[in-house]
């Protein structure tokens, strides 16, 4: 792997760098009426409201291999205080320069922040480890992921420090382990697919590219989650009951992927272990406990990036683990709003995946399927807002399509769904991915607007017929919900029918339901920049979709009978549904409250976004939160929300020497009332 992404780790502080920051937009993709390059002007209806939060890589120095001297001088942190380890967590994320006052800092107690300091550092001779065991609760030092507080000299002692922190024990590579559930959970696991695979990952330490001949899964393989500190065992125990698939926003996991696979590779790698204790950390705390602290999940996930970044120093070759790793820490930036850092991951992601797979192996085991699925993903939504073509050459996507196309005409009756559901979602990513393609060629000129519009309505085409024509075994009408008397009936408020029927699909196949929300995801994303759409007809359209988008999110809402993490992998879609209907009060009150649920489920919408869809709702105080009385905004959820958006402030300040480049991500769109 190169130096960048061990240089992106290194700039990174806190929680990561949080910057969902969305500068003022300065490349918009081609919307009705914006000026295609090339394409001429066309008017429009439709007021802009832009962001945007991706960047190109920051310039990296190549720096010499000599002194410690010559390497400070050359060292890409713009922050110009001495680094140290010793100053208050705060100061940290904050990226500014703690004047370590006991038991409150100077800035924490003007700002009335919490202040904390880590513990400190075990003396000469003294063992992190016999430290930790003699408590055995104790899961992590508590430090900031490559800081602006670390010294070169505490950098090259990392690696020594880091093997003496306990874990209680990690499983050696030969030694078997159980990849169960943590205790007591052996039979509270739900599969979304009735044809869910127990195969498991190999050791993290295998190194070579993952091909049939040598696969990286072995079945039988489980993990003693006893041997693990008490803090772990009962996050992972969240973790299995709680979080699902859908809290990744991957529809369909019907070999068990993230409940068996990832974390059989988690246990065996302490890096990956901590990005996933701290995700489900993160779930816990946002939902169980309003009053906690943002430490109980930033731990985790600054220690894993420090023993990523403690990795990367040995210069050895990454393996299948590093690479689900960047992945959980990807996953979790989005979740804090933080495209930035996001796309920093997304990159270091992509080399790994390259390195380690073909197209033709990844789809021969459900790790590397997974892999592929969970990276192209971010890939696709990247390149759509961002208006620049994936990184996934579009073999990646045709290979894994083809295999799964293949694969139906040999499933037996039980792995009927579970195969078409894989072809279907491969599909459904090709087509995103050449509408990612489309739009980073039109808004650079790359085409002619004869071009544009004959491929646009091409691509309409085909995302409209992959929608109607999903095999009878995903689409089954046996499976649709008909009873909706759990619920309470309709009110006024209610700007869709809450209970509308043709939608809604029962486990197993709740995964088609979340595929109609794909659609309607990308319908609207590709017609919203018709070139050749009659304007009140095009509204008319975006209209009826986005209702549709709003019936399935109350009916995956209020359905006790959908999977955790469900809503929020509405989210997005929601957000778009807002640009494209009525801004009377009944309209936008339904959205804000809509848009709160989603937050409190532990979704951070940026600051830019919350601001803008603020202008829009004409309800300015939702810049703070999304009701003016502060309902349902926990303690916790605000401190999350605080250390987002400062350090979004920050690190975006941080980094304009370093920008080459930054992205369009997303165009927010106001029907003009006119």
């Amino acid at each position: 792997m190169s130096d960048h992404y061990h240089h992106f780790l290194a700039s990174m502080s806190g929680v990561g760098g949080t910057p969902g920051t969305s500068p003022q937009d300065l490349h918009p993709p081609p919307f009705p009426g914006a000026q295609l390059p090339g394409t001429g002007h066309m008017q429009t209806q439709y007021q802009n409201f832009s962001y945007f939060g991706g960047y190109s890589e920051p310039m990296m120095y190549n720096q010499p291999k000599s002194s410690h001297k010559t390497r400070r001088k050359s060292s890409i942190d713009p922050v110009k205080h001495r680094r140290t380890r010793s100053g208050c967590f705060m100061c940290r994320s904050r990226r500014v320069k703690c004047d370590e006052t006991r038991p409150v800092c100077d800035r924490c107690r003007k700002g009335h922040r919490e202040c904390i300091y880590p513990d400190p550092p075990p003396s000469k001779g003294q063992g992190a480890q016999g430290q930790g065991s003699k408590d055995g609760t104790s899961v992590v030092q508590q430090a900031s992921p490559a800081s602006s507080g670390d010294t070169e000299e505490h950098d090259d002692n990392i690696d020594a420090r880091l093997k003496h922190d306990v874990l209680h024990d990690l499983p050696e590579d030969d030694e078997e382990y159980n990849l169960e559930p943590p205790p007591k959970l052996a039979s509270s696991s739900s599969k979304d697919s009735p044809t869910a695979s127990t195969e498991t990952s190999s050791s993290h330490t295998a190194t070579a590219r993952v091909t049939p001949e040598r696969p990286s899964l072995f079945p039988g393989a489980s993990v003693d989650w006893t041997k693990f500190s008490p803090d772990v065992q009962r996050y992972m125990r969240h973790y299995h009951e709680n979080i699902t698939n859908h809290h990744y926003c991957i529809p369909h996991d019907g070999d068990d992927f993230f409940h068996t696979i990832l974390p059989g590779f988690a246990a065996r790698n302490e890096a990956l272990l901590n990005a996933l204790v701290g995700f489900s950390a993160y779930h816990y705390n946002i939902e169980n406990n309003p009053n906690g602290k943002v430490q109980e999940f930033l731990q985790y996930y600054n220690r894993s990036v420090i023993l990523l970044i403690s990795f990367l120093k040995r210069r050895e070759k990454p393996d299948v683990a590093t690479l689900l790793t960047i992945l959980q820490l990807a996953t979790i930036e989005e979740y804090l709003g933080d495209w930035i850092n996001l796309m920093g991951h997304q990159k270091a992601a992509y080399e790994l995946l390259t390195e380690l797979f073909t197209p033709k192996s990844a789809v021969q085991s459900p790790l590397g399927r997974l892999v592929v699925h969970w990276y192209s993903r971010f890939d696709v939504f990247v390149a759509i807002r961002g208006s620049f073509p994936t990184m996934l050459p579009t073999e990646w996507f045709t290979e894994y399509r083809d295999y799964c196309q293949a694969q139906t005409a040999l499933a037996d009756e039980t792995s009927q769904f579970h195969w078409h559901v894989e072809s279907e979602l491969a599909t459904f990513r090709h087509i995103s991915r050449d509408i990612s393609t489309l739009v980073a060629r039109g808004s650079r000129g790359q085409m002619t607007p004869e071009e544009f519009a004959s491929d646009h309505s091409q691509l309409v085409k085909r995302l409209d017929t992959w929608r109607t024509s999903w095999h009878p075994v995903v689409a089954d009408p046996d499976y649709l919900v008909t009873d909706f008397s759990y619920g309470p009936p309709a009110t006024e408020d209610d700007i869709v029918n809450p209970y509308t029927p043709g939608f809604l699909y029962s486990p197993p196949k709740f995964t088609t339901t979340m595929m109609a929300m794909l659609y309607l995801s990308c319908i609207l994303m590709l017609k919203c920049q018709s070139p050749t759409t009659e304007r009140q007809q095009l509204y008319r359209e975006l209209a009826a979709h986005s209702y549709e988008v709003c019936q399935i999110f109350e009916l995956v809402s209020r359905w006790p009978g959908s999977p955790k993490g469900s809503i929020i992998a509405t989210d997005p879609v929601l957000s778009m549904a807002a640009l494209f209907l009525p801004l009377d009060t009944k309209h936008t009150t339904w959205f804000r409250q809509k848009l709160a649920m989603c937050e409190m489920a532990g979704n951070i919408h940026p600051i830019t976004i919350r601001t803008k869809l603020g202008e829009l709702f004409n309800a300015t105080y939702c810049s703070h939160w999304w009701f003016p009385n502060d309902e349902g905004f926990t303690p916790i959820l605000q401190a999350t929300r605080n250390l987002a958006d400062e350090r979004n402030a920050a690190a975006i300040n941080a980094q304009q020497e370093n920008l080459r480049e930054v992205h369009h991500v997303f165009a927010k769109l106001k029907v003009d009332q006119d």
